[in-house]
């Protein structure tokens, strides 16, 4: 079904196909002379030239429409700490006598995710217990500063990098114990 020059059964073609239909008549002419007398076998070549060009300029045809939609990609990063620790050993203490700091100390590492606000508690009552069930005070101290029982110390992630906490400590003087060995074992919660 003919329609408007440039459109063949409904569908739409570039302009290409008439100038590739121009080349290949003016192939033809030049091939057989303009008063149809044969030009040899220079024909073929030419013709397959021009095939050629017709091939190349046409285009296919046109696309009818086409729809379009948003896609949405996203991610939540959460919050999140670890916490590693390394032992406290205090000082050799003579009962009833002096106070007596620390001997060996310890660490604790807090890792947070950057910007993470985290409050880090160090749970128990501060005191030892020996394997009778005697009880011995001691003080805690977080980078220098003493760390009591109950209170946190606030810190802020920095990604990677650990934030962290040299803990020493000390048995307060004139406790009248038994001769022995006294542990504690205190629990680090880091609460973000």
């Amino acid at each position: 079904m003919a329609g408007a020059p440039g459109e063949v059964n409904g569908m739409k073609w570039s302009v290409g196909l008439w100038a590739g239909r121009r080349l290949c008549r003016e192939a033809i002419h030049r091939a057989f002379g303009r008063g149809g007398q044969a030009g040899g076998l220079a024909l073929v070549p030419m013709l397959l030239s021009a095939f050629m060009a017709i091939i190349a300029l046409v285009s296919f045809p046109s696309v009818a429409g086409q729809a379009t939609a948003s896609f949405r990609i996203s991610v939540t990063v959460v919050a999140s700490c670890s916490v590693q620790t390394q032992p406290l050993t205090l000082a050799p203490y003579t009962t009833g006598g002096a106070a007596t700091g620390t001997a060996s100390p310890g660490s604790i590492d807090v890792t947070c995710a950057r910007g993470t606000p985290a409050a880090v508690y160090l749970e128990g009552d501060r005191t030892m217990r020996s394997q009778s069930g005697v009880r011995m005070a001691y003080e805690l101290r977080a980078n220098g500063n003493l760390w009591p029982a109950g209170e946190a110390i606030h810190v802020k992630g920095l990604g990677p990098t650990a934030i962290h906490l040299a803990v020493s400590g000390s048995v307060p003087a004139g406790q009248k114990v038994p001769l022995g060995d006294y542990e504690d074992t205190a629990v680090v919660r880091v609460v973000y």
